[in-house]
Parts: C-alpha cells; sequence; structure tokens
C-alpha cells in the first residue's frame, strides 16, 4: 500500500488560511466536542529544562470524527529562538490515517495554533459579553495580534486599550491595524486599562496578579489565555459565573491551577462550558450584570482540525508541497 506523506510549510499555509477558517472551524469543534464526536486526552508538557535546555513542548493528540482525521499538536516555548531570529512559541502538527496509522502530512503549525488561539477569545466574547464597546488587551505580542484580529471579524469595539510592559511592543502592536474603526488608547498601567472596561483579556507569560478585583466592573467578562496566574484570585472568586473551554485541563493549568490546589475550585465550579454553550445544551450569559470570569486553556483538537482544513485548502489551490515516501 502506497504511504506518501506531505509535508506543508509556513508559506504555502499563510496563502490559503484566515481568521474565518478559524472561527468557522473551532467553533465547529467545541460543538462536536460536545456531542461526543471529537476524543482528546489531556494534554502533555515536556520540561527540558532540569537537563540544561531552555525550552519546554505540550503532546496535544485528537480524533476528529466528523472531518475522519487524527493527529497532535506540538507545540512549545524555546528560550534561544529569539536569539536567532525565530519566534518564542514554535508548533507543528502531525496528522495521520485514523485507520491505517499512515502519515499523511506535517505542517508547519505556527499560522495555525496563532489563528485557533485567536478564534477563541473571539467566540467567547461573543457569546459571552454584555457589551463590548471598551475591550482591553495586556499583553501585545502574537497571540494577542491573532486575538484581536479574529475579534475584528465578529464583534463591534469603540476603544481596544493596550498594556504591556514594552511600550515599543505596543507601538508596533498598534501599527498592524493602520485602518482600525476602534480607537487605540495606549494605557500607562494595567489599572488604568482595566477600570470601566467591558472586556479584559490577559495573554502573557506572566505569573502574576495582572489584574485586581477592584478594577473589574459590573457585568464585565475577563479572560485569561495564559499558561500560569494572570489575575488575583480575587478576580475568580468574587465572578458571578466561571467560564471555561474544557474542564480536566482547566483545573492543571492556567491562570485556575492554583485554586483547584488549594481546593477552592473543582469541577463543578464552572458554570458555562463553551462547547457545551455552542450545542444548544446551556446558556451562556443570562445576566448583563454578571461579572464573568473565563479562562481559555487551549486544545489541541482545534490544531488538528484547523491543519487538516489548511491541508484540504492547500492541496485544492495546487501550491506546491514535499511529498515523501514511507514506506
Amino acid at each position: 500500500m502506497e504511504q506518501k506523506a506531505i509535508i506543508v510549510n509556513e508559506e504555502a499555509i499563510r496563502k490559503v488560511l484566515t481568521p474565518e477558517d478559524a472561527l468557522d472551524i473551532v467553533e465547529k469543534t467545541w460543538r462536536w466536542y460536545s456531542e461526543g464526536k471529537v476524543i482528546m486526552p489531556n494534554k502533555i508538557t515536556t520540561d527540558m529544562s532540569s537537563l540544561g535546555v531552555d525550552g519546554w513542548f505540550n503532546s496535544m493528540p485528537a480524533y476528529i470524527g466528523p472531518m475522519n482525521t487524527a493527529g497532535i499538536k506540538l507545540v512549545g516555548g524555546y528560550g534561544k529562538n529569539k536569539s536567532i531570529g525565530l519566534p518564542y512559541i514554535k508548533a507543528n502538527v502531525v496528522l495521520l490515517d485514523p485507520e491505517t496509522g499512515i502519515l499523511k502530512a506535517v505542517l508547519s503549525g505556527d499560522l495555525i495554533s496563532d489563528l485557533r488561539t485567536g478564534a477563541q477569545p473571539a467566540i467567547m466574547t461573543k457569546l459571552l459579553a454584555s457589551k463590548t464597546d471598551v475591550v482591553t488587551l495586556i499583553g501585545t505580542g502574537t497571540q494577542a495580534y491573532a486575538s484581536l484580529l479574529c475579534m475584528s471579524k465578529v464583534l463591534d469595539m469603540k476603544e481596544v486599550r493596550l498594556c504591556d510592559i514594552s511600550e515599543e511592543a505596543k507601538e508596533r502592536f498598534a501599527a498592524r491595524f493602520p485602518d482600525a474603526p476602534w480607537k487605540f488608547v495606549n494605557c500607562r498601567s494595567n489599572e488604568e486599562g482595566c477600570r470601566g472596561a467591558d472586556v479584559i483579556i490577559t495573554i502573557t507569560n506572566a505569573n502574576a496578579d495582572l489584574v485586581e478585583e477592584p478594577w473589574v466592573k459590573e457585568g464585565a467578562l475577563v479572560m485569561t489565555m495564559g499558561s500560569f496566574r494572570e489575575v488575583s484570585f480575587d478576580v475568580v472568586r468574587k465572578a458571578d459565573k466561571i467560564a471555561v473551554d474544557q474542564i480536566g485541563q482547566s483545573l492543571h493549568r492556567g491562570n485556575l491551577k492554583e485554586l483547584a490546589e488549594m481546593g477552592e475550585i473543582t469541577a463543578d465550579s464552572f458554570d458555562i462550558l463553551i462547547p457545551d454553550v455552542l450545542a444548544g445544551k446551556m446558556q451562556a450569559r443570562t445576566n448583563p450584570k454578571d461579572r464573568i470570569y473565563a479562562q481559555i486553556i487551549g486544545t489541541g483538537m482545534l490544531d488538528v482540525a484547523l491543519a487538516a482544513l489548511a491541508l484540504e485548502k492547500v492541496l485544492a489551490a495546487g501550491l506546491p508541497v514535499t511529498e515523501v515516501d514511507m514506506s
């Protein structure tokens, strides 16, 4: 039997994959997950720092039933990358034939990872926010850019506030949206950015209280996307509702990890499960005055599904790819 695998580079993926693709596939995959049509073990982290390597990577496998595709995303952070002109976060996606195990494709995963990351807060904000007039971004890196790009496709925003420890980073970020229909505000502090904001999103590598509970107004939505703690415990404790994208990983990663370890957060603490909302099993926001805290942990099923779509679009467009005989 023929065993040919395709290698797809970043250039080809950037020619075909759009924010609209990511928004569509993330929403569908979340719904399929709630409907029991996706198999996805929890991600595993390999931290190499104890043996002197400044890097880590997550292994994120999934099988997407409606697309009949299986695969694994490998994504991590590598300390050496900045010095050699590469982004700190690097990703690749491997796709398999689910019935034979034959390698179908290896795809550069950088844009795939960025767009699926950006689609998540866009969809969750659409479902959970009471208003989106004023949106605050804490962190202005690549994933923040992808988030605002995707949000711009589905939300009406009047003011976007930028918070970052680097003034240059904020200026570069705003320059990437030269025709934005909203006003950018360069904030001197996180408190200035948060007070009065309708939506607050943290997208950083920090492990610190970037948002304090008194800064969060009635009816606001606070979302964390980082790997560690990004808001004070009281932002979570005093929220009227807690929303997550996936229960298992939300208890062991990201902003909720420490609260779960202290026994303050359990699987029963989550009021809103985004996949169940999209499947019509529960409501999202029900009271415009509720302060909602949401954690986005990121799941491999989204990358595998988006990579499968990217492969399909690359081949349909007739773009050059590298084919390898694996027999």
